[in-house]
């Protein structure tokens, strides 16, 4: 069972060292594709066989499309190891937060509280027999595109590059500051 412990309001994380953006839980079941998430809550957790390996377990809710709003919350992980900071710090970004390459202070309670959105990509995940709906990748919340229907790479990549390139002008605006949480 992981480790579960007190839940700082703030979490000092070093992005110094971590390269330029790289792509790359357990959960309700969904069909896979493209969501709109808030951000509900995170637990600052541990490794069951390693409590030194800390993580955080993100908890995301649907917004859209708006038939799958409240399907159930969908978990997202994001290790703390250095090799793995690129994850959170694209998450972070996702969310609209502006991450500086330098060690921070994460105010994670300020962040729950400003229930940030973001876009997510959800696949089947089988687990113990049971399939459930696992985040692949998150995005701008300015690149989700609501049709009703989750989305799926295979939908028109030209509509939507030119939607998305209009779309980031406008989320620039959204964007906000670690120092302003």
């Amino acid at each position: 069972m992981p480790v579960k412990g007190k839940m700082p309001s703030v979490l000092t994380v070093d992005f110094s060292n971590v390269g330029d953006r790289t792509e790359g839980g357990r959960a309700a079941h969904v069909p896979p594709g493209d969501y709109l998430a808030q951000v509900l809550g995170v637990e600052l957790r541990s490794k069951k066989d390693d409590e030194t390996s800390k993580y955080l377990s993100w908890k995301l809710g649907i917004i859209k499309p708006e038939k799958f709003k409240g399907a159930g919350v969908i978990y997202f992980v994001t290790s703390l190891k250095e090799e793995a900071l690129w994850n959170l710090r694209n998450f972070l970004e996702d969310c609209g937060i502006k991450v500086p390459k330098s060690a921070i202070k994460l105010p994670l309670a300020d962040i729950i509280a400003k229930k940030p959105t973001l876009g997510v990509t959800l696949d089947d995940d089988e687990y113990n027999g049971k399939v459930k709906s696992k985040v692949q990748a998150t995005f701008k919340k300015a690149d989700y595109e609501d049709t009703g229907e989750a989305t799926t790479e295979d939908e028109d990549e030209e509509e939507a590059t030119s939607d998305a390139t209009a779309e980031d002008e406008e989320e620039d605006l959204d964007e906000i500051g670690i120092d302003d949480l």
